[in-house]
């Protein structure tokens, strides 16, 4: 007696997967992929500059009295 394997356990192509995403599912798959590329070299590069590092502390209202 074998057993079958289940749907999930066996691999997609990706390439078949992609075909069947809706479009814009597959144009926010390229955005999110675009972002993390970025930031990866943004973040090796020292590019992007926290904005803490640029950020000042709130000042007290000075009271003229």
């Amino acid at each position: 007696m074998s057993v079958q394997p289940s749907p999930s356990d066996v691999p997609a192509i990706p390439a078949h997967v992609w075909a069947c995403l809706a479009k814009d599912l597959q144009e926010r798959a390229i955005y999110l992929m675009a972002q993390l590329a970025l930031n990866l070299v943004a973040d090796q590069s020292g590019w992007f500059v926290k904005e803490s590092n640029h950020a000042q502390p709130p000042q007290q209202p000075q009271n003229p009295a």
